[in-house]
């Protein structure tokens, strides 16, 4: 069709005699009978007024049923289209809510909600190129509003478009957009792409206003404080993020940023100290109890952390790694028995959880006296569960030695040695089975590799 035909087209879907033919130019089921201009009106408001009425009630595929007949009865109308975009975009029906989006566009063009829309609807869809294109017109459009800018690098950032979110942020701030919320979500963007010399001196300066509102100098101190950590300072990022607890006692990530700070400076009383204190202030806060726990652990404060662990089992029986932290718990307080139960308890919760049985074969090996049997069933499933693996073999090797199956013994050490070359441990189990063999030189071979391999791991 020619341009010129198109034009006339447009014009000719005015009138309500042609609503077959714009439904073809607009992609809309349109009923085939004429109305008059009272009738079309008194229709439209019917139809506006269900619309809202099942956008209220979240039925969206209702909503965009009436939309698209209101579309037809006003194609000329970019709120119907807006609305019906949005509402195919809440059903889904997202080749459908572009459409109609593009359609509410060029029908409105000094408006950006339509293309507004249209970033959400390609970001849902994972439409990278789409989604460039759509932010592109906006920054074409709409350079100079900043908040709008602003809002975009906000989305852009919660859907993980780090790089989109940026140069948005920085269109905002170039727009003239010194709003406090703005230059935090530019700081949070900065820190998240690594220009972190530049998040801090957003983030302090947000930080540094006293007349701010608490909560948002709190996040602005939290962003400066993994931004200096990030880069390398540790000290002022614990500082940073003590104040953020100061400013906003109430804001669980502080807590949990700071104790993981600690907790890498191996400083686990001062970890466990303000994870108590966030605990008293957040009590019905279970994220918060995971890392007291760790951090008790660590301390070598065993019953403290295994009575936290325990309570987080029971409020969340699938936080897989308080298992893991208990049976270390266990093990390092001589209680076997305990650690091979809880084990045994997350395989049951979860089967497929990583190297299970392998961490089960471990713990049976380990105990007094070891269940060889029950050692060698966890390695095959350990086996068969995963890629060949050094410790599997290592492991039998230890029970065929136990048990005088010394061709097998032979077998499975040389093959952890194969797999880990690099493990002193294996080379000890293979010197005491030539001892045990009566073979004294190639023991002492294998012992000398032993300590090489040591003495190279401590370089």
């Amino acid at each position: 069709m020619s341009s010129i035909g198109v034009r006339r087209s447009v014009v000719a879907c005015a009138s309500w005699l042609a609503l077959i033919f714009c439904a073809s130019l607009y992609g809309q089921d349109c009923a085939q009978k004429a109305l008059t201009p009272e009738e079309t009106q008194h229709r439209l408001s019917e139809l506006a007024k269900s619309a809202q009425t099942e956008m209220a009630q979240h039925r969206f595929q209702e909503a965009a049923h009436d939309l698209r007949e209101a579309a037809c009865l006003d194609p000329r109308d970019a709120k119907i289209f807006y609305g019906l975009g949005s509402m195919e975009a809440a059903s889904g029906n997202f080749l459908a809510a572009r459409k109609a989006l593009a359609t509410a566009d060029r029908l409105q063009p000094g408006s950006p909600l339509s293309l507004a829309m249209l970033v959400r609807v390609n970001a849902s869809m994972g439409d990278v190129d789409s989604l460039k294109a759509a932010l592109s017109q906006l920054a074409a459009r709409f350079a100079a509003n900043g908040e709008l800018h602003a809002a975009l690098a906000q989305f852009l950032l919660q859907n993980k478009f780090s790089d989109l979110a940026l140069a948005e942020s920085l269109r905002s701030q170039k727009a003239g957009s010194t709003s406090p919320q703005s230059m935090l979500d530019l700081a949070v963007v900065e820190n998240m792409v690594g220009a972190y010399d530049d998040a801090i001196r957003n983030a302090v300066a947000i930080e540094s206003q006293a007349g701010l509102p608490a909560a948002i100098r709190a996040s602005a101190a939290g962003i400066a404080g993994l931004s200096y950590e990030s880069s390398g300072q540790r000290e002022p990022a614990i500082a940073h993020l003590q104040t953020a607890i100061q400013l906003d006692p109430l804001h669980e990530n502080s807590y949990l940023a700071l104790s993981f700070l600690l907790e890498k400076a191996q400083r686990y009383a001062e970890a466990t100290a303000i994870l108590e204190q966030g605990r008293a202030r957040l009590p019905q806060s279970t994220a918060l109890l995971l890392p007291l726990g760790s951090n008790l652990v660590l301390a070598e404060k065993y019953a403290e952390g295994i009575s936290v662990l325990q309570e987080l089992l029971q409020k969340s029986p699938n936080e897989y790694d308080a298992y893991l932290k208990l049976a270390d718990a266990f093990r390092k307080t001589g209680a076997g028995d305990k650690e091979i139960k809880i084990l045994g308890d997350l395989e049951g919760r979860k089967p497929d959880y990583p190297q299970i049985h392998l961490l089960l074969a471990r713990a049976l090996l380990n105990f007094e006296p070891a269940d060889y049997a029950r050692t060698l069933d966890e390695l095959a499933h350990a086996e068969q569960a995963s890629t060949p693996d050094a410790e599997i073999f290592y492991l039998r090797g230890k029970v065929y030695l136990a048990t005088n199956r010394t061709d097998d013994a032979m077998a499975a050490l040389r093959r952890a040695i194969e797999l880990g070359p690099m493990d002193p441990s294996p080379y000890y189990q293979l010197g005491r089975l030539y001892e045990k063999l009566g073979q004294p030189h190639k023991a002492k071979d294998t012992f000398a590799r032993m300590q090489y391999m040591k003495s190279s791991a401590n370089r």
